[in-house]
């Protein structure tokens, strides 16, 4: 059976590692701040908006090529509520002896951007040669900055045309 074939604004969501620095406090009399440098997991929650389809929509939105971007919901990567800036960050490598991780800021960059996968795409359909993104395709987002990329793209935007 075919999956559904993905257009403008469908969501990317996922984890994303990143390199990140900032400092931590050490709770206790007195009190004392270090730094930290390491590594941390982050949510991506994104859409699909750049380089679709000029050709080819489905029911008047652009159709999703292997060629095409997501980027990040807006705030998402705003402290301290974006799920995809320092604070908002888990699985901290190497793990850190102290409870209190004061203010922690992603390094790499840019920062946002996603790409389909070397392996997205329909097998069968294309437009002008590129092929056609489909549900569950794997998306390497933050343009591949972090040490893994594990997000996926979610046909929601139409629900009748579908594709090998």
């Amino acid at each position: 059976m075919g999956k559904l074939v993905v257009v403008k604004g469908d969501p990317v969501s996922g984890t994303d590692t990143h390199n990140v620095t900032g400092s931590a406090t050490i709770p206790g009399p007195p009190p004392s701040t270090v730094t930290y440098t390491g590594t941390g997991d982050f949510t991506y929650n994104g859409a699909v908006t750049g380089q679709l389809s000029d050709f080819v929509q489905i029911n008047g939105v652009p159709v999703a090529l292997v060629t095409s971007r997501s980027t990040l919901n807006a705030g998402e990567d705003t402290p301290p509520d974006g799920k995809h800036s320092g604070p908002q960050g888990c699985n901290f490598l190497p793990a850190t002896p102290v409870p209190v991780i004061s203010s922690l800021s992603i390094t790499d960059k840019p920062l946002g951007t996603g790409v389909p996968n070397a392996g997205a795409g329909s097998a069968l359909l294309t437009v002008g040669g590129a092929k056609v993104l489909l549900d569950a395709g794997k998306i390497d987002t933050c343009s591949g900055t972090g040490a893994t990329a594990d997000s996926t793209v979610a046909a929601n935007g139409q629900e009748f045309v579908t594709a090998d």
